[in-house]
């Protein structure tokens, strides 16, 4: 899983695939999400803009930030 947040520019257009996708779970007021690994494929494919959210131990949950 991996938690990303969605900057709220983007967020009606990103919130709009996800939720086409599958289940998402909301872990923050500040537009956090946790994602399966296919969700965040899903997003870099259309190119749609998200950062990743590191894990507690501050490792990035993926290796990239997208923007």
């Amino acid at each position: 899983m991996v938690r990303i947040r969605i900057s709220p520019e983007n967020w009606g257009r990103v919130w709009r695939e996800l939720v086409a996708s599958g289940p998402v779970s909301r872990v923050s007021a500040e537009r956090e999400y946790i994602l399966s690994q296919d969700q965040v494929r899903l997003l870099r494919t259309r190119k749609l803009p998200f950062e990743v959210i590191p894990t507690s131990n501050g490792r990035p949950s993926t290796d990239e930030r997208h923007a």
